[in-house]
């Protein structure tokens, strides 16, 4: 039976408002809420979420835009957490903030509830930018032990649904979200972090409305939730937070609109790879004509593939100036950039592309998604995941991947933003793959230090280090950017105890062999020499804090690259002398190869000789390994607090 418009509009709106009762009202807060002191569970919390929910549905109301109502209710219990107070509601373009209610309650002098609630006049709204606005407001009479407790609604003409996040940086006691979804969105639910739900009950609600020439249709009603959560703790050597603090993620598969034409959001990788062509690439990938025309016609000449895609590279390389953008979406004008000699990283490795073609070498793309941005995922394509482009070439059966943003970067070496696990092949040939990204250059430094004490208590000697790989690059990076006085000076500033009588360094421009620096030094002791001296020979790079210092991690730890140090140090003492005591040598490993630490000592007439192997093998460290990990670091740590002890002949 056809259902008449007025019927179908009650229908719809008896659907609607059935949805809208599970959004949270205001005036949730308890004396006992207002009377917590601490949170039992994290005693460190400066704050923490008694309850936030999210209640996704139509709003007959606003033409059955999506509204979303937010409800959140917060405890402060130190001053360090009154940024919380500050509310910032980021909406993008046609997106709106409605119905804004704040609340701030506190303990009345007779021991009752007091509130205070915020004028409309201190709710602002801001135009930030073509394409970005903005709602604020600062929770009113705020005190170390309020509860702030606020609410709003965004209406959305739009089909994505935002990410949940359950976690924050502080504690949360209960976080839930409700959405209505009608059948014709079919979305990929996702939970994120290793946070289980407590509360997980997706339903079909069949017949919840009409659509006049479909027929009746079915709506997904989702309800999650999770109880008790921990707050979410950064710590160094970790990917983007994206990738683990926990929360539900709607990727839109498809939407079929009322005359039933299917709309593929989330597609099959062969249809993928042609939005990526299209969107995501811009249809930049046919220029190699113009390229031909303005690449060197020596370069194109040379028979040597490698020794061309070598020219090619460094040409490429030395025409632009990145300006620090990844992807400029829809807008890469590669032709353009070239004039402009001015690119994104997307306009430069594009025209690295071209270019290669144009020379007739094998080349594909290949997108990936950097360390900030999040590990994209591999259930299905979701091509919005990827913010990055490189190149891959293929020479004699070798492969190389190649970044032209950075003129200090040797061929065959990309930045370590773009290390993140998995990365995307492009093949227009053949359909796309997933593929590893590893640095084909090792990372390491070695430092050699021969220091004599001369009779003022002072070390004199040389310094020699050597680096090469990710080392290397942020050295010479660091030597381009700085006059030789300044970056002594900072030399300088970092080993404070070091003055450098003079300075050189080797292969700087030449980006595929090891830079080398030797410094003529002296080391100025504060102490004078007596009958006993102490002394740590552990000048340079010594390990002081542990970088790991939770009481558990439930995320990787990531190097991004494997490392190897060493320091090597020929230690010198006036004859006069005797020593008494030098470090222990000892030596430690990681499981399953994952790194080891030697150190070995020796006495040789009046000077001692110290060799130090540090080596990190393993990229990625699972968070079972994480307390191998502190311990590993403590005894580094340890064994690097050893002294040499000379004592004065009798």
């Amino acid at each position: 039976m056809k259902l008449s418009p007025l019927v179908l509009l009650i229908l719809l709106s008896t659907f609607s408002f059935s949805q809208k009762n599970k959004s949270s009202k205001m005036g949730q807060t308890t004396l006992d809420e207002l009377r917590m002191t601490v949170y039992d569970k994290d005693s460190t919390a400066t704050a923490v979420v008694l309850y936030e929910h999210a209640n996704i549905y139509l709003d007959p109301e606003f033409d059955y835009k999506t509204r979303t109502d937010y409800y959140y209710r917060i405890k402060i219990l130190d001053k360090a957490a009154f940024d919380f107070a500050d509310v910032e509601i980021n909406l993008y373009k046609e997106k709106k903030a409605i119905d804004v209610k704040a609340i701030t309650y506190n303990l009345a002098e007779n021991g009752g509830l007091s509130k205070t609630t915020i004028n409309k006049d201190k709710i602002f709204k801001l135009k930030d930018s073509d394409n970005w606005s903005s709602t604020k407001f600062t929770m009113p009479n705020l005190k170390v032990g309020s509860v702030i407790e606020y609410s709003y609604s965004i209406i959305s003409p739009y089909l994505g649904i935002d990410d949940w996040y359950f976690q924050s940086s502080i504690p949360k006691i209960k976080s839930e979200l409700d959405a209505a979804i009608l059948g014709n969105y079919k979305y990929n639910v996702r939970l994120v972090g290793y946070l289980k739900l407590d509360k997980d009950n997706p339903s079909i609600k069949k017949n919840c409305l009409y659509i006049e020439g479909v027929g009746e249709g079915a709506c997904v009603i989702y309800s999650y939730g999770i109880n008790d959560i921990p707050a979410f703790k950064e710590e160094d050597y970790m990917l983007s937070k994206k990738n683990y603090i926990s929360r539900l993620s709607f990727d839109l598969e498809t939407y079929t609109s009322t005359r039933g034409v299917v709309e593929e959001y989330t597609t099959t990788w062969k249809k993928a790879d042609k939005q990526l062509k299209d969107i995501f690439l811009n249809n930049q990938t046919s220029k190699k004509s113009f390229f031909r025309k303005n690449i060197p016609e020596n370069i194109l000449n040379i028979e040597d593939q490698l020794t061309k895609a070598k020219e090619i590279y460094t040409f490429i390389k030395n025409h632009f100036t990145w300006n620090n953008k990844y992807w400029n979406s829809k807008d890469e004008k590669i032709k353009n950039a070239f004039d402009d000699k001015v690119g994104s990283a997307g306009e430069i490795n594009l025209s690295l592309y071209n270019s290669l073609n144009a020379a007739d070498i094998e080349a594909n793309l290949v997108i990936l998604s950097t360390r900030d941005n999040g590990v994209p995922t591999e259930l299905f394509p979701v091509i919005f995941d990827f913010n990055y482009v490189i190149v891959q070439v293929v020479i004699d059966g070798n492969e190389y991947f190649l970044d032209a943003t950075n003129k200090l970067l040797p061929f065959g070496q990309i930045p370590s933003r773009c290390i993140n696990g998995k990365a995307r092949l492009i093949n227009y040939k053949e359909e796309s793959n997933w593929i590893v990204l590893k640095p084909k250059i090792q990372t390491s430094k070695t430092i050699n230090a021969i220091l004599k004490l001369n009779d003022d208590g002072d070390f004199e000697g040389s310094l020699t280090i050597r680096k090469q790989g990710y080392e290397a690059l942020n050295q010479r990076q660091q030597i381009k950017r700085l006059s030789e006085n300044d970056y002594l000076e900072s030399f300088e500033n970092k080993y404070s105890d070091v003055e450098v009588d003079s300075y050189k360094a080797e292969n700087v421009d030449k980006l595929e062999k090891p830079l080398t620096e030797v410094f003529d030094i002296k080391m100025i002791s504060n102490d004078d020499l007596t009958n006993k001296i102490r002394i740590n020979p552990f000048f340079f790079d010594r390990i002081k804090e542990n970088p790991f210092k939770l009481k558990e991690r439930n995320y990787p730890v990531d190097f991004a690259y494997a490392r190897s140090n060493r320091f090597n140090l020929n230690l010198t003492f006036p004859e006069n002398y005797i020593v008494t005591q030098i470090p222990e040598s000892k030596a430690f490993a990681l499981p399953e190869n994952g790194g080891n630490f030697t150190i070995k000592s020796l006495k040789k007439d009046n000077s001692v000789i110290i060799y130090v192997r540090f080596n990190i093998k393993k990229e990625i460290f699972n968070p079972y390994d994480y307390e191998y990990l502190k311990i590993f670091f403590n005894k580094v740590i340890q064994s690097e607090s050893s002294d040499i002890v000379l004592e004065l002949k009798s």
